[in-house]
């Protein structure tokens, strides 16, 4: 990822993972039911490897693609903007800029509360942004207000008024030298 001037990383963050632990138990039961059938039946004993291939082998295959796809996205928040990135076949990068945040929440289930998993959401002048479902919402959502806040700080606030100070003609007031003795 390339970065601006002046741009720090302050976190990188994988989300949750999805759609890993129905495929990985399905693998632990058919690899164990192969095996306790290759116990009590000769004929699945002298073709394990087979039934490992058959009825083993496509769970093994979804669950190493969502482990790839899941691992390639990833979540930067910088001092200046939030970017989230990812995808396999066909890669996708989305970015908001900090200073463009209004507000930030966390949408949470009882669940989600208990192992403290949760979908940040930002709302932008431009709609709203999901960042997505990370492990510790809140925590991410406070990075995000501190930068903001940080951010914040060098701009001039709303309610500042400025006057016009008129300044002397004196100062912007150029006279030639005289010369004597020219017209």
């Amino acid at each position: 990822m390339q970065w601006r001037d002046n741009e720090e990383r302050i976190i990188t963050v994988t989300p949750v993972a999805k759609g890993l632990v129905r495929p990985a138990l399905a693998v632990v039961v058919l690899a164990v039911l192969v095996q306790l059938g290759s116990f009590h039946a000769s004929f699945i004993h002298r073709h394990e490897a087979w039934f490992l291939l058959v009825l083993v082998g496509p769970a093994l295959v979804i669950v190493a693609t969502r482990t790839w796809r899941w691992r390639s996205h990833k979540i930067h928040l910088t001092n200046e903007r939030l970017t989230v990135e990812g995808g396999v076949a066909r890669h996708y990068r989305s970015s908001v800029e900090l200073a463009d945040v209004f507000a930030t929440r966390v949408d949470q289930r009882v669940s989600e509360r208990i192992s403290r998993r949760g979908t940040v959401i930002l709302e932008t002048a431009g709609g709203t942004f999901f960042v997505g479902r990370v492990r510790h919402p809140s925590a991410l959502c406070r990075l995000i207000e501190r930068e903001r806040a940080a951010h914040h700080n060098d701009r001039v606030p709303f309610d500042t008024v400025f006057e016009f100070d008129d300044p002397s003609s004196h100062d912007y007031e150029v006279n030639p030298r005289r010369r004597w003795g020219h017209r």
